[in-house]
C-alpha cells in the first residue's frame, strides 16, 4: 500500500468518527457501490444497464397510459352509440 493510499484511508476513518448512524449507513452503501464498480465492473455495468432500461420502460409505459387516457377522453361524446 502506498503512502497516498494510507493517507486516504486515514482521512476516511477520521472523517466518519463522529457521524450519526444514518450517515454511516449512507457511507456503507456508497462503499458497497464503489466496491461493486471497481471489483466487478462487468456485473456493475449489467446491473446499471438493467436499472436504466427498467426506468426507461416504466416511463414509456407511463407515456403510453397517458396517451390512451387522452385517446379515450370524452369517447362517448365523440363516438355516440347508435
Amino acid at each position: 500500500m502506498t503512502s497516498q493510499e494510507t493517507l486516504y484511508q486515514q482521512l476516511i476513518v477520521n472523517g466518519i468518527q463522529t457521524l450519526p448512524t444514518e450517515a454511516l449507513l449512507e457511507i456503507a452503501s456508497f462503499v458497497y457501490f464503489i466496491r461493486q464498480k471497481c471489483l466487478a465492473p462487468q456485473y456493475f455495468e449489467e446491473e446499471l444497464h438493467r436499472a436504466l432500461l427498467s426506468m426507461e420502460l416504466h416511463s414509456l409505459t407511463q407515456a403510453e397510459v397517458w396517451h390512451l387516457e387522452q385517446e379515450f377522453m370524452n369517447y362517448e361524446e365523440r363516438y355516440p352509440y347508435e
